[in-house]
């Protein structure tokens, strides 16, 4: 999996649409600055890290449902 903006799933990722679709999202203040202080010790954006939240829990999912 890569980090930053762009991550990857390795050879499953190949299957998904590549197509980007902007999406805003509002949340509050303190969950905000709870992302960023997460965000910083990784080193990755909050951008990043709320990718790779979603799509982990998109995965676990979906893996369970298998």
């Amino acid at each position: 999996m890569k980090s930053k903006d762009n991550f990857d799933r390795s050879a499953e990722s190949e299957t998904f649409d590549r197509e980007i679709k902007p999406v805003n999202v509002d949340f509050p203040v303190w969950m905000v600055k709870e992302m960023d202080e997460k965000a910083r010790r990784l080193g990755i954006s909050r951008q990043a890290l709320v990718k790779v939240w979603i799509s982990d829990c998109l995965w676990s999912e979906n893996k369970l449902a298998l």
